[in-house]
């Protein structure tokens, strides 16, 4: 990615709780005076929030509590939010003399210290509990590379803070072996390994003077999409996309592809439960008479699934209106011969006999890929990305083609907009993946978003 990853460790799910939390905290505390002394209205005192939120914000972010690194402490929790509710209090207490004295009420003020302290409480430390459960969806999956030693010393550290992490695969190697780990574990059974398990990030823990064993492995997961963390004490290695940050008190450099910058992730995320909503809003008499038109046409369910292969290996199902009559996959087989995809890793028949009457309008029209708004909404997918593959598919990947793997699946994408039927060369698909892949930023996920609508009005590129 070219975009900035200096955020890659800042909190915006933190920071937006926050913020709601203090408003929230506002509104009951006003709710509350009410029952004890008549008061202006609550829109008179909202000066205080304007100040009190800001300043309780700066404070909790100096004291690292936005950092997805810094410990999170029961004791460090509770010291920092009292502090900031304190320090922000007073400062909101001074600047009363400056103001009008309808504009202030002091016990309202006095109830709002009290509940703003006891719900920012709640909310981080449910928070801290939602993010230590291991059941978590959103946990990363990891493969650790290194000693043991280094193993327990790194993950003892990584559960005290808010990162979170789960280990589905580790690679044992002592310390004094680390000179043979060529020899324990080649880079095309690494590869291999990789190909069989979710893996989201790989940590490699070992001391610098073994970097140069480990260079072939950077460049697999590189090659692959999968982003690599190094914990070393230094590094003379000078290497594209790299980030230097200190997790803690280990320094690390994290070779990467994809974008890391929570920031933008979360705006990605925003704009695809937005444009989600909206598409099944205005879709939603569509589905009434495509589902008509798909049970009259011939048998079959009028919502089509089918295991695909999302971010990093996760397998999910892909909803689509059924295009196609109820025996396609048995049939895929003998139709192989003919498909107009080159290399066999993406099928393609332009004039495909299993689609059915209604199934080649809906296809025109792009209406079969309406129900993929709802793996949207699931996080499954996004509104843009790349083409999600089928797990056979996946299966005859080459190392470099995993890369368009390395980020979620979109209903559309570089490929789509850029004449899906007049590419046969499956290595131009993913050549337009990566370059979407690398060039990203929520611009360029607009920008395609706008294109798809032209394209699909004016059936460009469809069959």
């Amino acid at each position: 990615m070219n975009t900035s990853n200096k955020l890659v460790f800042f909190n915006i799910y933190h920071l937006l709780a926050d913020v709601s939390g203090l408003m929230i905290s506002y509104y009951i505390s006003y709710r509350f005076t009410c029952q004890f002394i008549p008061i202006n209205s609550i829109n008179d005192y909202i000066w205080v929030t304007i100040i009190y939120i800001p300043i309780w914000i700066f404070i909790m972010s100096v004291n690292g509590m936005y950092d997805t690194t810094t410990f999170t402490y029961y004791d460090r929790i509770f010291k920092n939010i009292l502090f900031s509710t304190v320090f922000s209090s007073l400062l909101v207490a001074v600047l009363k003399n400056s103001i009008k004295e309808t504009m202030y009420s002091g016990l309202l003020f006095f109830i709002f210290f009290l509940i703003s302290l006891i719900i920012m409480l709640i909310e981080r430390y449910a928070f801290l509990y939602i993010i230590k459960n291991p059941n978590n969806k959103h946990t990363k999956q990891v493969m650790f590379v290194g000693s043991r030693r280094m193993y327990k010393k790194f993950f003892d550290f990584i559960k005290k803070t808010d990162i979170k992490i789960q280990v589905s695969s580790c690679i044992s190697i002592g310390d004094d072996q680390l000179n043979e780990i060529k020899h324990k574990e080649n880079v095309k059974n690494f590869q291999e390994s990789l190909k069989q398990h979710v893996i989201d990030e790989i940590y490699f823990a070992i001391p610098i003077k073994f970097f140069s064993d480990i260079k072939d492995y950077i460049l697999v997961c590189d090659e692959m999409g999968i982003t690599s963390r190094i914990l070393l004490e230094l590094s003379d290695m000078t290497l594209s996309r790299v980030h230097v940050a200190s997790l803690g008190t280990f320094p690390m450099l994290t070779v990467h592809s994809i974008s890391l910058n929570n920031l933008q992730l979360y705006l990605k995320r925003i704009l695809d439960i937005t444009g989600a909503i909206v598409g099944l809003i205005l879709s939603s008499l569509i589905w009434v008479v495509a589902a008509l038109a798909i049970k009259h046409d011939s048998p079959g369910p009028v919502i089509y699934y089918q295991n695909r292969v999302g971010m990093n290996g996760r397998i999910f199902k892909l909803y689509k209106f059924r295009s196609m009559y109820i025996d396609a996959d048995e049939r895929k087989k003998d139709l192989s011969s003919q498909n107009e995809m080159s290399g066999n890793l993406m099928f393609k028949l332009k004039n495909d006999p299993r689609v059915t009457k209604v199934g080649k309008f809906l296809r025109k029209t792009s209406i079969d890929e309406f129900p993929q708004f709802l793996n949207v909404l699931k996080g499954d997918m996004s509104l843009v990305g790349t083409r999600p593959p089928t797990v056979e598919e996946v299966s005859h990947y080459e190392s470099y083609h995993r890369r368009r793997i390395s980020i979620k699946p979109g209903i559309t994408g570089m490929w789509q907009v850029s004449g899906r039927n007049a590419i046969t060369n499956f290595d131009e698909v993913v050549l337009l993946d990566i370059k979407y892949i690398d060039q990203w930023s929520v611009w360029l996920d607009l920008k395609i978003i706008i294109k798809t609508i032209f394209v699909v009005i004016s059936k460009r590129g469809v069959s």
